[in-house]
């Protein structure tokens, strides 16, 4: 399988770093208390550093999310990225929401780094991954959606072939390539711009192959995507 990025995402998105892993044979039904700990844990303690920024908006890792987007005449406000969202529900406080141990899992690593951090189910990929820009003929089913959508072109986008898997970049998820329960074989991936820099990018990356070993008992392939090296092979 591959994850090939478009040179356009580097010009848009200049020094970015996508740590991605990738991991087969989990178990992702049964309950997994030190998750739900965890990530009760990082929503209380992000919900709490985050009041000293006023709003989840002007958080030093979430504001350029918004510049970035602004270039591209898109609104933040709109479309605000995924670790934006996961950071206003925490200031809000109150208990977290829980999807699944996986999901909850990676949303804890995005809520305790304040990057969007997300995954897809490789069972359902069929073709290369590309982080591109969208084009004519691109579909995306949204979650509530009955019928797809006809893409806008110039939209960032994961997608297979002509179907996108998220809109804006790390705004939101289509139905296809979900994590559910049933999952077993996941592409995690997070994406951290220049601004954010290197360290947290290694330390997204670490907490992707250490925290699958120690909550799912899984091993995991682990890269490091940059401008350098846009394409990755497993």
């Amino acid at each position: 399988m591959q994850f090939i990025v478009e040179p356009a995402i580097f010009e848009h998105f200049p020094g970015l770093l996508l740590p991605v892993a990738v991991a087969w044979g989990i178990e992702n039904q049964m309950t997994r208390p030190a998750v739900t700990g965890r990530w009760q844990e990082v929503w209380a303690e992000a919900g709490q550093a985050a009041k000293a920024y006023g709003n989840a908006q002007s958080h030093p890792r979430v504001r350029p999310w918004r510049e970035r987007f602004s270039a591209m005449g898109v609104s933040g406000k709109e479309f605000p990225s995924s670790a934006e969202a996961l950071l206003r529900r925490a200031l809000k406080g109150g208990e977290p929401f829980s999807i699944n141990p996986l999901v909850d899992w990676y949303n804890a690593i995005s809520l305790r780094y304040v990057v969007p951090a997300g995954g897809f189910d490789l069972a359902a990929m069929d073709g290369a991954l590309e982080l591109r820009l969208s084009r004519a003929g691109d579909t995306f089913l949204a979650l509530d959606a009955d019928k797809p959508l006809e893409m806008p072109p110039g939209e960032v986008s994961y997608a297979i072939g002509q179907t996108v898997l998220t809109r804006h970049f790390v705004w939101r998820q289509a139905r296809g390539g979900l994590i559910e329960p049933g999952t077993r074989e996941v592409f995690l991936v997070s994406e951290v711009l220049g601004e954010v820099g290197q360290e947290v990018a290694e330390q997204v990356r670490e907490a992707f192959t250490s925290g699958l070993q120690a909550n799912f008992g899984v091993a995991s392939q682990s890269f490091l995507l940059d401008v350098q090296h846009p394409a990755i092979e497993w």
